[in-house]
């Protein structure tokens, strides 16, 4: 699998992210500037006799930024290299492929029971070692991507969609988790796929449902529920560790 062409919104990721290491990088240089009379220093050099410091000083600065946004874009490709290794690797423990998130390519339509089962799974990696979700790859690890589901959004962008995720599951798993989920999007093949990096809870995690509260948990690469006579004795276990 490989990255191809950046779509629109992961080059606002990029852009962002180069104003503002371009920002604290112009920062930096200003404060080192002003921490010392540079200028008298470089006066006393022999390289003062051919080039005049202002070229110095801007030439060191262009190739700071220079620097810095290859960092950036290497990073990004990187990032690309490593989920298609990631898909490689198939399901497990702490991994899990989703197709979609709410459309429902079978019936053609959105479906609230996709939401449910991708919250499912959050709920059980928050209550066991943690884990990744991948959203837009299906059973065998082939990209299908989001747009169905971002089509289906009033806002139909990576945006919409994140706010949409955002939404749900303050519903059904709560906000108080939502600083241990991390949603980043990166396209392979040409599709845009979901990753939902999610570290472990020191709480539980209950998914809340129409017909109440039901508690998961990861077992080898599944999703379990616990009954309710069995998560006072698994929360105790978990804590011990």
């Amino acid at each position: 699998m490989r990255a191809k062409e950046f779509k629109k919104g992961e080059i606002f990721v990029v852009l962002r992210n180069l104003l503002i290491i371009e920002a604290l990088a112009y920062l930096i240089f200003m404060g080192l500037a002003l921490s010392a009379d540079w200028g008298e220093i470089y006066k006393g050099s022999v390289l003062a006799r051919y080039i005049r410091f202002e070229i110095v000083e801007f030439s060191l600065l262009g190739l700071a930024q220079l620097g810095l946004i290859v960092l950036v874009f290497a990073r990004l490709l990187s990032r690309e290299k490593d989920i298609g290794e990631f898909i490689k690797s198939g399901e497990h423990e702490k991994l899990e492929f989703k197709t979609s998130f709410r459309w429902d390519t079978k019936r053609n339509q959105t479906n609230k029971e996709l939401e449910k089962t991708v919250m499912k799974t959050v709920a059980a990696f928050l209550n066991s070692d943690g884990g990744s979700l991948l959203i837009g790859v299906d059973d065998e690890g082939n990209p299908v991507g989001l747009e169905d589901d971002f089509a289906s959004l009033a806002k139909p962008d990576i945006d919409g969609f994140e706010n949409h995720f955002n939404n749900i599951f303050s519903t059904m798993v709560g906000p108080e988790f939502r600083r241990l989920v991390k949603l980043t999007f990166n396209n392979i093949d040409d599709k845009t796929v979901c990753v939902v990096d999610v570290k472990p809870s020191r709480k539980p995690a209950y998914l809340k449902t129409g017909n109440g509260e039901d508690f998961y948990i990861r077992t080898g690469n599944v999703s379990t529920p616990l009954k309710m006579s069995e998560v006072a004795t698994y929360i105790s276990s978990w804590r011990l560790k």
